[in-house]
């Protein structure tokens, strides 16, 4: 590894209102170059539509960009995330996949409708899609429906009321299998990269395995900080990193400006000495 690659300050996981962040895509690169970033990735949920204007304005800043997104895959039958960097936004694979999430993603929310239809309420499914935007269509655009409309007081009680998985049932999503996404994108020159291997419910022995299956199906890397993981988590991931030869990335996994430990370009420190980074030849 290079020294400068070793300690610069980075972020290769951040996201926009063209999914579920707060920030326009230009005023998160202005975010970043306030925060003394150097090396800075957008990677929206299922969805490239931010990388063209936030490539643009990181060009004006002269910020180092690289493309990015989050997709939404499973595991077992469990939803997990995988994030890819650094390929061409044209990439015919990576587009395929991303619409097949979208289109997941629109049967979802019209399923949510439905079940909210069979507990008495009116059927939101157009006025969401229409409040969404060019955000990514979820429960949190019903919760707001449902306090504009005086259903509940607040979108806690949207929540608690109707949209938590009590009320919803198991509402999983048919995600394409992490195989089948790894198989696809292995041959296509990106950085792909297990994202926040801690949240997900797995004991560290499951964990194990995925990391094994992650790896021998074509992952290059893995996260071992993300937002305000706690330094024992972060030792364990840069252990784990080692033990299956998974290239570590970090970032804020930043949506937006409501804590101090969601702020772009801030996570638990990493001991970058002893590992192999994701950026260490960006």
């Amino acid at each position: 590894m290079t020294e400068a690659a070793s300690y610069r300050k980075v972020d290769l996981h951040t996201h926009s209102i063209c999914s579920d962040g707060r920030l326009s895509p230009t005023e998160l690169v202005d975010l970043a170059v306030e925060q003394g970033v150097s090396l800075f990735a957008l990677t929206d949920h299922d969805t490239l539509d931010g990388l063209p204007e936030a490539r643009q304005r990181a060009e004006q800043q002269q910020l180092s960009f690289i493309n990015g997104v989050e997709l939404s895959t499973q595991w077992k039958g469990i939803p997990l995330h995988m994030v890819a960097l650094n390929f061409e936004p044209d990439n015919s694979a990576l587009l395929a996949i991303v619409q097949s999430n979208q289109t997941i993603r629109l049967q979802r929310a019209r399923r949510i409708a439905d079940l909210l239809v069979k507990q008495g309420l009116p059927d939101l499914f157009d006025e969401a899609v229409e409040l969404a935007g060019i955000s990514q269509l979820g429960r949190p655009h019903f919760a707001s429906l449902m306090v504009e409309k005086g259903l509940v007081k607040d979108a806690n009680k949207a929540f608690d009321r109707y949209l938590g998985n009590k009320r919803l049932g198991q509402l999983r999503d048919v995600w394409l299998d992490l195989e089948s996404v790894l198989t696809q994108l292995k041959e296509q020159n990106m950085a792909l990269i297990l994202a926040h291997p801690r949240r997900y419910p797995l004991t560290v022995t499951k964990l194990k395995h995925l990391l094994a299956d992650f790896k021998k199906w074509g992952g290059t890397a893995m996260e071992v900080a993300s937002g305000n993981e706690k330094p024992d988590s972060v030792r364990l991931l840069e252990r784990l990193s080692q033990e299956y030869a998974l290239e570590a990335s970090m970032g804020s996994d930043f949506h937006g400006p409501f804590g101090p430990w969601t702020q772009v370009g801030k996570f638990t420190q990493v001991n970058e000495s002893g590992i192999d980074l994701v950026h260490q030849y960006w």
